[in-house]
């Protein structure tokens, strides 16, 4: 199919205001879904935090290390490479040049600064969805064309890294799919092989 057959000018890449307003809503509703662990993590913080009565006493709350670690900006990724010093050292950063200074309201300090470091982390698992949802809907849709011009295809499987032979009808194709496979046997296209990945490597 030559592209003049579908797009005839330059507004025709361009994507409808309701798609981008279904996408965007799509996001935000999905955004508050994954939300959901962190904010329950930070009432929990809060509860338990509330027990100390000053902040230094965090410092020897070696159960929520990791959660005031986390508030003190120390990402899970990062907390790996820190020894047990190199911990303390964040957590009493955060003591003393954000925690004191709060006064009675240190506890509140600590859990805003929690969300603050957990909403960052959110954010670029996010922008990561965001790609990961446009390419499972462009695989649907390149499968769903092979399927209604009954043409075969294989598709690469990311776990198993193996070539399957493809079947329009299973519904998860886009969630493992690695790239696509399509041979056209016709003499229109020569025995052309149309291979199409994806970047879900």
């Amino acid at each position: 199919m030559r592209f003049h057959d579908h797009l005839h000018s330059a507004k025709d890449l361009v994507t409808p205001y309701a798609e981008v307003r279904t996408g965007f809503i799509k996001l935000a509703l999905e955004k508050n879904r994954q939300a959901t662990p962190f904010i329950q993590e930070a009432k929990t913080l809060k509860a338990l935090a509330l027990q100390i009565t000053q902040p230094a006493d965090l410092l020897n709350m070696h159960e929520l290390r990791p959660a005031i670690l986390t508030a003190a900006g120390v990402s899970d990724k990062a907390r790996k490479y820190l020894t047990e010093d190199d911990q303390i050292e964040a957590i009493k950063g955060l003591v003393d040049n954000f925690l004191e200074p709060a006064g009675r309201d240190f506890i509140d300090e600590l859990v805003f600064r929690f969300l603050l470091t957990r909403g960052d982390a959110l954010g670029g698992r996010m922008r990561n969805l965001a790609g990961i949802l446009a390419e499972h809907k462009l695989t649907r849709v390149i499968i769903s064309t092979l399927a209604l011009q009954d043409k075969q295809f294989s598709w690469l499987n990311a776990a198993t890294r193996l070539w399957q032979v493809g079947n329009k009808d299973d519904s998860d194709i886009e969630r493992y799919v690695r790239g696509l496979l399509h041979w056209c046997r016709h003499r229109v296209c020569n025995g052309r092989r149309d291979i199409f990945t994806t970047s879900a490597w």
